[in-house]
């Protein structure tokens, strides 16, 4: 909520100019819409997204800025002088899931981005990170039932994907499958997933890409900004609320600092035709920032703690091999595990905290600009198993990492149309066990540094990068009745990319690219040996318990080349972006099922699997289109195919998601009274059941069910802002998911052997903004 004044005394003879343009492809916005709140006064921008209004009184003014292609922007800005002010306005919401294939002038190239922001991002609140990021096309979900999920991109997930927390490599017990990253998504203004060049900063293992989760910048406006968002979801009965608050205080300029705070909590999760028992959730997070910025430097610290307690369907483990055998081949759980809405959260399930701090620090010198950063994380996991005997209230197994980072960097000056970045990291971690045995625990170390240098000229952008890092873990175990086996692992690994960005005209760009990545064998792969909880399996690493001999593991090595086009007609009516890549990646590690074996323990019988290397080629198509059919209506087609690759069987490869394609409708209404931004759309979502898996005849049982058939889903999304009073715009959205019910199951999801997926699910969204600029 603004508080505005303005003097009738005054000599109103100001003037306010302005620029828009699309924050993704640069090109200058011609007819977008801007409006002076305060005065009603509208006007559009000329060919060259440029727009004057004059004959102003000095005072606060609200902008807001709309375009057919774009997502509006609304902006608050004080004028005591003439002032120019550039706009940039992201993409509509229905063109965001397109990879965007371009160079951005006077922004470093990022070589292949996705982005995650603006309406669609607002879509997703109250979802978790993977289902956020699984709007964007080439990105979709593993998933341990329905309450826990982790991001694919591109067939590849876990250790292969690097997640960035503001701005810090986030570090838990990412390795495993049902390990869903402990981050909470109220906290990002957007999400970005980036391959190439820039992967090196973070990391030579980045095989998959990198997903940036980013907080926008502090307020350095005089003055404080609120917001709450919360809603409500029909199918398992979950409510959640999220609250920022941010201030910049006036007499403090260089001052600056946010809190934020979600809470979330879910009941037991219902299919079309029966309901899981513990699978309820409760999620409780919150994070504190405060920055202290001059015009030479700024430093900022952050802090965040992230706390979830997760269900695990009580179906998913069998007390002896007859019940698990049975539970397989079932169409449905037995009635013992269903029919109960509560919110109750028994055995077995988990419970993790996650703690992040850093300090950050820029300055800029002669010599150009200086980046330093630490920080501290560290993660606990406690997993409660189904015990016989009630006096036993502790976990059965605990999981604790500790993990300090330094990171310092330099941007040299801009050398004619070169401009580069050159970097060291290091990472030291501290990893403890109690309980039940999974993975020993173990210390590790990794130096790392690298160098990236970006050129620039008419229609070319051109970067490329090069990355070491050298990684030492040490652990020991303890077999049973025998002496502790000690094990020393040293491992080095280059990452090297190349990118090239060419604009044709105005209207066609080509982007292309080769990235090597090479990632050393986590702690999981090598010497796991017990039972992975969330999924209901039985693990095997590489290295048996009982003995010192270490097979030859090596590391994963990628080649990655992926070439782009991406054309626009002139009218910007008509968007297509295609992405094609080749993933050759030796040494790959996967987890193979053991259908032929069951492990037997005093926690029950469980599917068993193990870790196994081989050489693989994923091959893959992204396809976005995206057409105005008139002033209002949108159509939407995202299509994803790969062709994963065992090259050793010389047959597919195992545990890959199957093709998929979506296309969606939206209608946006004109803004009429104290309605603004009202649209409307239908999604259905196409998945196809994954016929590419290893041949059985040839090489013996794979799997323990095979693949579940195709699906087609249908989901809605609707969404206004309603003009509160004078200054308070109140957005209300609704949601639904799977509307007609249907009742499929997930290749990518390991519950499939025991139960459907979620049902109908209708969802309802409050978003409440209070600001005050001084």
């Amino acid at each position: 909520m603004a508080i505005t004044s303005h003097s009738f005394c005054q000599d109103c003879t100001l003037r306010l100019s302005g620029h828009v343009e699309d924050a993704d492809t640069k090109e200058k916005l011609y007819a977008a819409t801007v409006l002076l709140k305060e005065l009603n006064r509208e006007i559009t921008t000329d060919e060259n997204g440029d727009f004057v209004f004059g004959q102003l009184c000095a005072g606060e003014y609200t902008l807001y800025i709309s375009h057919v292609s774009c997502d509006p922007v609304e902006q608050k800005i004080r004028l005591d002088r003439n002032r120019h002010q550039d706009i940039f306005l992201d993409h509509a919401r229905k063109t965001l899931g397109a990879v965007v294939v371009e160079a951005r002038k006077g922004i470093p190239n990022t070589g292949f981005k996705q982005e995650l922001s603006g309406q669609t991002l607002e879509e997703t609140k109250g979802l978790s990170l993977a289902q956020a990021l699984s709007k964007l096309n080439g990105v979709s979900m593993l998933q341990t039932g329905s309450t826990v999920s982790k991001p694919v991109i591109h067939g590849l997930h876990s250790n292969r994907i690097l997640t960035i927390n503001n701005g810090v490599r986030q570090e838990g017990q990412q390795w495993g499958n049902e390990h869903a990253p402990e981050i909470d998504p109220f906290i990002a203004d957007k999400l970005t997933v980036i391959k190439g060049v820039d992967e090196l900063k973070y990391g030579s293992d980045a095989i998959a890409g990198v997903i940036l989760v980013n907080p926008k910048p502090l307020r350095y406006l005089p003055g404080y900004y609120g917001e709450l968002n919360t809603g409500y979801f029909s199918n398992d009965r979950q409510y959640y609320a999220s609250a920022m608050f941010e201030q910049q205080l006036k007499k403090l300029p260089a001052f600056s600092y946010r809190v934020q705070g979600t809470f979330k909590k879910a009941a037991n999760i219902s299919t079309p035709h029966y309901r899981l028992n513990n699978t309820a959730l409760q999620e409780a997070n919150f994070s504190l920032t405060a920055g202290w910025k001059k015009e030479q430097y700024d430093i900022e610290s952050f802090y965040s703690q992230f706390n979830t307690q997760i269900g695990i369907f009580s179906g998913s483990h069998m007390g002896n091999l007859t019940d698990l055998k049975n539970a397989i081949a079932a169409s449905r759980p037995d009635d013992i595990y269903l029919g109960k809405d509560s919110y109750e959260i028994g055995r077995p399930y988990q419970d993790v905290t996650h703690r992040l701090f850093k300090i950050k620090s820029n300055f800029k010198s002669g010599i150009g600009k200086f980046h330093v950063q630490l920080a501290a994380q560290h993660n606990r996991r406690q997993e409660y198993d189904i015990v016989r005997d009630a006096s036993r209230k502790g976990a059965q197994m605990r999981l604790a990492v500790l993990t300090l980072s330094e990171d310092i960097s330099w941007d040299h000056p801009a050398n004619g149309n070169f401009n580069g970045t050159v970097g060291i990291s290091a990472m030291q971690q501290d990893n403890s066990y109690g309980g039940r045995y999974f993975i020993p625990a173990y210390t590790s170390s990794t130096l790392g540094g690298y160098w990236i240098e970006k050129w620039s000229k008419h229609q070319w952008e051109v970067q490329g990068g090069v990355r070491y890092d050298y990684k030492n873990i040490n652990t020991t175990r303890y077999p049973y009745n025998s002496e502790p086996l000690s094990y020393n692992f040293n491992y080095s690994t280059v990452g090297a990319s190349f990118n090239a960005i060419y604009k044709i005209n105005d209207q066609l760009k080509v982007n292309t690219g080769v990235t090597l990545a090479t990632r050393a064998p986590y702690v999981n792969e090598l010497l796991s040996d017990g039972i992975h909880q969330g999924t209901g399996f039985y693990e095997t690493g590489f290295i048996d318990r009982n003995t010192a001999l270490v097979p030859d593991v090596k590391p994963e090595q990628s080649f990655n080349m992926i070439a782009g086009l991406s054309f626009n007609n002139s009218k910007n009516t008509f968007s297509a972006e295609l992405i094609f890549y080749n993933n050759i990646i030796n040494n790959f590690i996967y987890l193979q099922p053991s259908p032929g074996d069951t492990m037997v323990t005093v926690a029950g019988t469980f599917l068993q699997a193990k870790w196994k290397q081989t050489n693989a080629r994923l091959t893959g198509i992204d396809l976005a289109l995206n057409y105005h059919l008139s002033k209002q209506i949108l159509l939407t087609s995202r299509t994803s195919v790969l062709r994963a690759y065992n090259r050793t069987l010389n047959d597919w490869q195992i545990g890959m998601p199957s093709d998929r394609t979506t296309l969606e409708a939206a209608y946006s209404f004109n803004d009429r009274g104290k309605f603004s931004g009202t649209y409307i759309s239908v999604e259905t979502p196409f998945v196809f059941k994954q016929t590419r898996v290893p041949d059985e005849s040839k090489h013996g049982l794979q799997d323990y069910k095979e693949p579940p058939a195709g699906y087609v889903l249908m989901n809605l999304n609707v969404s206004t802002t309603i003009l509160v009073g004078k200054n308070l715009p109140v957005t209300v959205g609704l949601s639904g998911t799977n509307l007609l019910n249907r009742s499929y199951r997930e290749y990518m999801n390991s519950f499939r052997y025991f139960t459907d997926e979620r049902g109908r699910n209708i969802g309802v969204r409050l978003k409440i903004p209070l600001e005050k600029t001084l």
